[in-house]
């Protein structure tokens, strides 16, 4: 770090402090202009490699005070990326550590101008001290290329001569103050303005010339290089969005109908008359309207989803008492099923009691029993098995008439589980027409048994085969 004297004796002093990176096109021009407005300036190099640095030592001792190399601050560029919020926090630390009565947060690649003419900046700057307020905001134009013929070393003042205000994001300039007893806060705002204490800004904005593209190869490298470096942390608090508006590969030369020919007169004259808390102001209200308009269409679309949402739970309502219709019909045809189940065991117990009577009168008639044997037992062992199926049926109808009433109860606490409704609903209806499947098949297969009793009217020849055989007495 090299350093020179601090202020001259018994003079007022402001000092610049400039960060800066791969500036050497202009930055001979800026600390010249700095110098010839009184300015001193304390140089930050942020790891040029393109002679910037060189470009500013011929100066140290007779306006810079000091070249300082954050590489040796910091540690190298390369490895930590481009840490803006970290450069901001120094300059803050210098403003409290060099002896000046003001600083200006100053850029690399901008002029700045008093609003009064012929009055150079440092006097500019000293006549708002004396009139009680301590700090300054600036007026932010932007000046663009119309052409592609600037050379490194030029004027850039000279070579650029159109402008456009700086966009709402960047009107705030308020980046001079005067030094203060308590730490000034550069960071929390991205560097857009000092906030300290007791802060009372000049009503009237200075001038603040900014060129941040100089021809089309320029602004390539410059974008490209740049967005490469930002850190996420950054640009997630909204820093550096104004390369979000600047053409990775497209031109970057302006059309000069689209931009205003600068006339220093004609800009001092309006700043003249113009009170920057207006424009604050406007700003805050433009701001307040756009958070309205914001709020307008976040409400619209809410109001849409509650519409939305509301239609869908009536229509999933009117679904539901449709589903406990249905339910409740199938409940009805399950108790119709039960009833004619329980019909179809009171005509198997009359029939087993036949049976009883048919196997008695097989005892008379052994002489029948061999040529009907093998068939009855055929027809006993089919009847053992509708049995054990019929018992099976019966307990598997016990048990879904206790989940059927189960069922029924949760019926209430289904209106608040409209997602799971479908599920369990098709489960269980995909059960009971499994159930009522069981039921048919059960009565048809009754149907059929009774069908086959017709072995009956033979009864007599049976039993006749039984006495002879003496085989029917061992039938149950």
């Amino acid at each position: 770090m090299t350093r020179r004297s601090a202020k001259r004796e018994g003079g007022f002093s402001a000092v610049a402090i400039i960060a800066a990176h791969n500036e050497a096109d202009v930055i001979d021009r800026v600390i010249r202009a700095l110098i010839d407005e009184g300015i001193d300036i304390h140089f930050l190099d942020d790891g040029s490699t393109d002679g910037t640095v060189e470009a500013v030592e011929p100066y140290l001792n007779r306006g810079v005070r000091c070249i300082e190399r954050l590489s040796e601050t910091f540690g190298d560029r390369e490895s930590r990326g481009y840490e803006w919020e970290r450069i901001l926090v120094r300059k803050a630390q210098l403003a409290a550590e060099l002896d000046a009565d003001w600083f200006i947060h100053h850029d690399a690649d901008e002029f700045r101008e008093s609003l009064w003419p012929g009055l150079s900046l440092c006097d500019a700057i000293q006549r708002v001290d004396s009139l009680g307020f301590n700090a300054i905001d600036f007026e932010l134009l932007n000046f663009w290329p119309v052409h592609d013929n600037f050379r490194a070393g030029g004027d850039v003042r000279e070579a650029f001569t159109y402008y456009a205000r700086g966009e709402p994001f960047d009107r705030l300039q308020v980046r001079c103050w005067k030094k203060t007893r308590e730490p000034v806060d550069l960071a929390s705002s991205g560097g857009h303005e000092a906030r300290f204490p007791d802060r009372r800004v000049f009503p009237l904005r200075f001038i603040l010339r900014h060129y941040p593209i100089r021809g089309q190869a320029h602004g390539e490298h410059k974008v490209r290089e740049r967005r490469g470096r930002f850190l996420e942390r950054e640009r997630a608090r909204g820093w550096h969005v104004q390369y979000d508006q600047m053409p990775a590969d497209g031109s970057f030369i302006r059309d000069r109908s689209t931009l205003t020919l600068y006339d220093p007169d004609s800009i001092r004259q309006s700043l003249s008359l113009r009170d920057r808390n207006v424009d604050v102001l406007e700003e805050a209200l433009r701001l307040a309207r756009c958070e309205v308009e914001r709020l307008g269409r976040e409400l619209a679309a809410r109001t849409a989803d509650l519409s939305a949402t509301h239609a869908d739970a009536v229509r999933l309502s009117r679904d539901l008492d449709a589903r406990n219709r249905e339910l409740e019909t199938r409940s009805r045809d399950l108790d119709a099923r039960n009833r004619e189940l329980d019909a179809a065991r009171c005509e198997k117990e009359t029939f087993s009691r036949d049976l009883d009577a048919r196997n008695r009168e097989l005892d008379a008639v052994r002489s029948e029993k061999e040529s009907f044997s093998r068939d009855l037992d055929v027809r006993n062992r089919e009847l053992d098995a509708r049995r054990r199926e019929l018992d099976a049926r019966t307990h598997d109808l016990a048990g879904s008439r206790e989940e059927l009433r189960a069922r029924t109860e949760e019926i209430a606490n289904l209106r608040s589980r409209l997602d799971d409704l479908q599920r369990t609903l098709a489960a269980r209806i995909a059960e009971v027409a499994a159930l009522h499947e069981s039921v048919a098949d059960g009565q048809r297969r009754l149907d059929e048994f009774r069908q086959s009793l017709s072995w009956r009217w033979t009864a007599p020849a049976r039993a006749a085969y039984g006495l002879v055989t003496g085989e029917g007495k061992k039938r149950p």
